[in-house]
């Protein structure tokens, strides 16, 4: 009888494989643990900042910084090299005559300030003498051209009656070969003088032309005011060399003076040319300056995404002056009642019409688009209608999530 023992006297078993078996089930059921047991990747989220939308009660309208600066300022040069001999005189507060300065106010056409004039008289005087050789030499060369014309006309004349009696053998041929030769003498004269005149002719009107830059010149070593304004900058004195590459001065006009500043493209909609609005200044907290919108940009600033917006204000006392800081109000709410805010750059287009807002509530880390009605602007934010106080919505990243993206709100 076969036994079923191995030498060792253990028992063989029955199936040659069954252990492989058993370890090949092992080794699957501990990797299918492994597997379970693995962490499942989280879905990607969006990261984005978060604004509550607030109860706001406006006290008079938003306000935007803004820069007053004049209603016009030129700088003036003179367009002559020169040293300075006379600078305008004006009297001051103490009743004393002094050269005029920074904040001196001065009338339309008012010499400033002149360089030396002697030189640019010389100069004049010298092309006057030139002009008028150049007048009596035309004059000159018109009379040469008159006799040479009257002395052609003549030989010509004389030509024609001895080609006459040639023609009739009344004439010897000596006699009519020299009326021939005066002729085309006299011809040959003629259009010397001619050009001789011409030259001449030209070389008057150009010394007339430099007579004229030369009384240009002489002009322009005054420098005058182009309007009336206040004196900003003078940078020359008595005695010192002016010319086109210095400013001697900078005017202002601060008859009426203009507030600059920059709104989102959601507040420029609010506003529109000739719209009165209301302007303060730190100078004068208690003073209302009232303005009207004179200039709105018709393209946004590339780096900001600002329009840039100009308002005028009467300026006729000159309280306001250029450099100053100022606040505008734009949406006046005279009733002060309260409203729904958001912040402007949590605003957003419509997915589904261009023409409509919207903005981005997050609701348990889900974005969730919400059309919205908008108000008026208060600094940076704006009044909306469609959302809830307390609501938070996205203020940076809104235009990158979809309605039902996930998002991770970031401080």
């Amino acid at each position: 009888m076969r036994s079923n023992r191995f030498a060792d006297g253990s028992e063989k078993h029955k199936y040659p494989y069954a252990n492989f078996y058993k370890l090949t089930l092992v080794a699957g059921l501990l990797l299918s643990c492994r597997q379970q047991q693995a962490p499942v990747p989280e879905a990607r989220t969006t990261p984005v900042r978060v604004a509550t939308v607030e109860l706001y009660t406006p006290a008079q309208g938003a306000a935007y910084s803004a820069s007053i600066l004049p209603k016009r300022q030129v700088n003036l040069a003179f367009k002559v090299n020169g040293f300075v001999e006379k600078l305008y005189q004006v009297r001051g507060a103490n009743g004393r005559m002094h050269a005029v300065d920074i904040g001196d106010v001065v009338a339309q056409g008012t010499t400033l300030a002149q360089v030396r004039v002697q030189d640019y008289r010389l100069q004049v005087s010298q092309v006057q003498g030139q002009v008028q050789q150049a007048t009596e030499a035309e004059q000159t060369a018109s009379a040469q051209l008159a006799q040479a014309q009257a002395a052609a006309l003549k030989a010509e004349q004389d030509f024609e009656r001895a080609d006459t009696l040639f023609k009739k053998t009344s004439l010897t041929k000596s006699d009519y070969d020299a009326a021939k030769a005066n002729r085309d003498s006299t011809r040959a004269q003629v259009d010397a003088a001619r050009s001789q005149q011409q030259a001449s002719a030209g070389a008057m009107h150009a010394s007339q032309a430099m007579l004229g830059t030369a009384n240009l010149g002489l002009s322009d070593t005054s420098l005058t005011a182009p309007f009336m304004g206040s004196v900003v900058q003078r940078s020359i004195e008595v005695g010192s060399l002016a010319g086109p590459s210095l400013v001697a001065f900078v005017l202002a006009d601060v008859s009426s003076v203009k507030a600059t500043f920059a709104v989102s493209d959601i507040a420029v909609t609010h506003l529109k040319r000739g719209s009165p609005l209301v302007i303060y200044t730190e100078a004068f907290p208690n003073r209302r300056f009232q303005g009207v919108v004179s200039a709105i940009g018709a393209v946004a600033d590339s780096s900001t995404r600002s329009f840039q917006v100009e308002v005028t204000i009467p300026n006729k006392n000159g309280m306001l002056r250029p450099g100053m800081i100022a606040s505008l109000e734009i949406g006046e709410s005279p009733e002060s009642r309260p409203v729904m805010v958001a912040p402007l750059n949590a605003i957003v287009r419509a997915a589904n019409d261009t023409n409509q807002f919207a903005v981005v509530a997050v609701m348990s880390g889900i974005a969730r688009r919400r059309p919205v009605t908008l108000g008026s602007t208060y600094g940076d934010r704006i009044a909306v209608s469609g959302v809830e106080a307390g609501e938070k919505i996205v203020s940076q990243g809104a235009t990158f999530v979809s309605d039902g993206d996930a998002v991770t709100v970031i401080p």
